[in-house]
């Protein structure tokens, strides 16, 4: 039984186009959609032209993934050193020149385990957590390098993420990794080990946000979610020397109780997907709320470093960019508490920078 849906259409304008995808709208039979053809995977394409598109997403009535998609009809491979190949043994597979492999300029930079020295890197589960931390982070520090390293977990394409090509254009971060087979950002890696080395590296960043491109997936069971990803990206921060920080998902304003306080899914990997030490930040909330995540995070393990910090400067931030202030479908002013919980990372992040030349490891208990 096939879970693919491919049919032809035509395309009726270019919406947008970057350098490494177009913004299409096209017609499918009697019905206008919004398509994506990437650049990276084919050829661009002009109005007027007859495509085939994988409409999965849209006839399955998806969120993020809710667009139709250019299937190429060709394309030309360019040349590089790479031979490291990103959506292996499909039929888009593409080759990419991996930061880390041998006829790489950057080669030598990964022969050893190390690669953060100290860097706070943060695990956040959701993509709109990126902008906001990013933003948050710069706010707190204006001259610092920020590096955003995109996992497998979410999108694949880094071109797919509106926010990510906004925030380089505003300069808040400086360079795009993708880890693994997510592909086309600025530095290409094997893996998120790789990809946090390249961050330190290659990217020289002062701060590291980790997290999956736009789209999470989510079954209501212990590990059935994306996110549980979270669990390797500490581990990695925390084996190449980095420091460890677990962006708490927090928010009341999902219906659904195992989301409400502390979401379930930042519990799950505090406590089975990952096992070693972390920072774990918390937002100074009113009284009621503070009291409900309090009952949660007091029973965590020690080796969970929780710290108590005022988020609440991000509303202003919120305010001057409230197009990348948006989780779930919610404002800033419809769940606040989520985005003050990146605020509180943020804080504990540069917290963290500012004191990292007395940086040790905290003993594993």
């Amino acid at each position: 039984m096939t879970g693919l849906n491919l049919r032809p259409a035509t395309v009726e304008a270019i919406v947008q186009e970057t350098g490494k995808a177009q913004v299409l709208t096209v017609s499918v039979g009697e019905n206008r959609a919004r398509a994506v053809n990437y650049l990276e995977l084919g050829e661009r394409v002009e109005a007027g032209q007859q495509v085939v598109v994988n409409t999965t997403a849209v006839d399955m009535n998806l969120g993020s993934g809710g667009c139709h998609f250019v299937i190429p009809a060709q394309a030309q491979m360019h040349k590089g050193w790479g031979h490291l190949m990103k959506l292996r043994y499909t039929p888009l597979q593409l080759r990419v020149n991996s930061a880390e492999e041998q006829d790489s300029p950057w080669h030598h930079l990964f022969q050893d385990a190390g690669g953060l020295e100290g860097a706070p890197v943060l695990a956040a589960e959701l993509h709109s957590m990126v902008a906001p931390l990013a933003l948050a982070l710069r706010a707190l520090n204006p001259a610092a390098r920020i590096v955003y390293v995109a996992t497998e977990g979410g999108a694949l394409p880094a071109a797919f993420s509106r926010n990510t090509a906004v925030l380089k254009e505003l300069g808040v971060i400086s360079r795009v990794i993708t880890a693994g087979h997510a592909f086309g950002g600025d530095l290409e890696t094997i893996n998120i080990f790789t990809g946090l080395q390249a961050a330190g590296r290659v990217a020289r960043a002062d701060y590291v946000i980790a997290a999956m491109g736009p789209g999470i997936a989510g079954t209501g069971t212990v590990y059935g979610f994306s996110g549980m990803e979270q669990g390797t990206v500490l581990q990695a921060a925390y084996a190449l020397g980095g420091q460890a920080i677990l962006v708490p998902r927090i928010g009341f304003a999902d219906s659904r109780q195992r989301h409400r306080g502390i979401s379930h899914h930042s519990l799950t990997v505090l406590t089975r997907a990952y096992l070693g030490p972390v920072w774990v930040p918390l937002p100074l909330l009113p009284q009621a709320k503070n009291k409900a995540i309090w009952n949660q995070a007091r029973g965590l393990p020690k080796r969970c470093r929780r710290r108590w910090l005022d988020g609440s400067f991000i509303a202003q931030i919120a305010e001057e960019h409230p197009d990348l202030f948006a989780s779930m479908g919610r404002s800033y002013r419809q769940n606040p508490e989520f985005f003050m919980a990146l605020g509180a990372a943020a804080r504990l992040a540069v917290n963290l920078d500012r004191s990292k030349t007395l940086f040790r490891r905290i003993a594993i208990k």
